[in-house]
């Protein structure tokens, strides 16, 4: 009988040094963290940027690690959609303020997500952003997105190019006679004056007939019509075909490859642009926006961090997927420092590290000044705009090109978005 109860306690003695072994040795595993995708837009400069802010992020948070891809800049909502549909959202995306009507339906609301009002939880609040940019994503009382950014175009200018055409590199132009004098000195200094559209695909063409147009105080829609093909929309595209007939550029050309050979004087180009001239061997600035007509306008866009619709089984990784946006905007001084963009986050936008950098110094201070003084306007926030930016931009980029006539081109560019227009 002892022996037997020997045994029975030697087997339980056993079982119990065991199972604390298996105990201590799940404590001292450590725990795999979270993968979480954020899949973006970015392609520039800013992607970089971003890059940066990720790895910072994954460098403090041991329980979350992002994953971060790159969509395709053309056909990204498109694909969110179809992923959305496909039950393979990424967990983080990004959204363009005119997109937002559309795209909302594919997205999580933020205050009525499937585990909770993240909002809340997280401490997210309106007071904390630009107001009229955050109420943005604010569709029939959901938040569908936080605000990153205010993107804009504006003019990077050569300096040393303006000192070899006898100009003044600390005034440069900003009104229509200085740009046309500047141009010419330029031209006749062996520079290339001037590149209208960034890196030369029909949309930048369209974006600089808008500011021209806009600054000429015209609207492309009214009502459900198109409202461009007038007088004002003429003389706007006359304006900016005349960059090619004054031979201050020519069509099929990259303006940011003309630029950063320094054989260019000035380049229309945005904000994400900052970063790629970071190494170039010329001295350069950044002039804003010249009032070319009787409104000074620019255009420009916002990005809004989104959590795109997740499957039942992918709901586990909402909430830290809003970690993840929540540090990523309380760290988007570092956007602005690293990617050129006006962050929108007030306590990034008051960041002593971000205003006292070379890019606020360079670029960023006048970009944010133009942000917040009336001089960017966006385009209209219409659920068909990307249809009617599709319909209107081949017709543009033909004019400037000299293979139709202006007053064609907004005939056909009418005609086109009207057939949006009346689906």
């Amino acid at each position: 009988m002892n022996r037997r109860i020997h045994l029975f306690l030697a087997v339980m003695i056993s079982i119990s040094l065991l199972a604390t072994t298996w105990a201590r040795g799940a404590k001292e595993t450590p725990k795999e963290p979270v993968k979480i995708w954020f899949n973006t837009l970015f392609h520039g400069g800013d992607a970089k940027a971003m890059e940066m802010i990720v790895q910072e992020f994954n460098k403090k948070n041991q329980d979350v690690q992002i994953d971060l891809t790159q969509g395709s800049w053309t056909q990204y909502a498109a694909q969110l959609n179809n992923a959305v549909m496909a039950g393979e959202a990424p967990q983080i995306g990004i959204i363009l303020n005119f997109l937002m009507p559309s795209m909302h339906p594919a997205l999580t609301p933020l205050n009525d997500s499937p585990v909770g009002d993240l909002l809340k939880e997280f401490g997210i609040k309106r007071e904390d952003y630009v107001e009229y940019v955050w109420d943005i994503a604010t569709i029939g009382g959901k938040q569908y997105g936080i605000p990153l950014d205010n993107t804009l175009l504006g003019i990077y200018y050569n300096k040393d190019a303006f000192r070899k055409a006898g100009l003044n590199p600390d005034k440069p132009p900003m009104t229509m006679d200085e740009f046309v004098a500047s141009c010419e000195a330029l031209k006749k200094a062996g520079f290339i004056p001037f590149h209208p559209a960034a890196f030369g695909q029909s949309r930048w063409y369209r974006r600089a007939w808008y500011i021209f147009y806009w600054q000429k105080g015209g609207e492309l829609i009214e009502g459900n019509r198109a409202a461009f093909n007038n007088q004002k929309g003429l003389e706007a595209l006359e304006a900016l075909v005349a960059i090619r007939e004054r031979g201050w550029n020519t069509p099929g050309t990259n303006g940011a490859a003309q630029f950063e050979t320094g054989n260019l004087g000035m380049m229309m180009n945005g904000t994400w642009h900052y970063l790629s001239l970071a190494n170039v061997k010329f001295d350069w600035g950044m002039m804003g926006i010249p009032k070319w007509f009787d409104k000074q306008y620019t255009w420009g866009s916002n990005h809004f961090l989104v959590i795109p619709k997740q499957t039942k089984k992918q709901e586990p990784l909402i909430k830290p997927a809003m970690k993840a946006i929540k540090f990523i905007t309380e760290n988007s001084h570092l956007w602005g420092i690293y990617g050129g963009h006006v962050p929108l986050r007030k306590s990034a936008m008051q960041s002593q590290e971000l205003q006292q950098s070379e890019t606020w110094k360079k670029a960023l201070k006048t970009f944010t000044d133009m942000a917040f003084s009336g001089v960017y306007k966006s385009k209209p926030l219409h659920p068909k705009i990307g249809e009617i930016n599709a319909a209107i931009e081949p017709h543009i980029e033909r004019a400037y090109n000299g293979t139709i006539s202006p007053k064609e081109a907004l005939a056909l560019a009418e005609r086109d978005v009207n057939a949006v227009l009346s689906k």
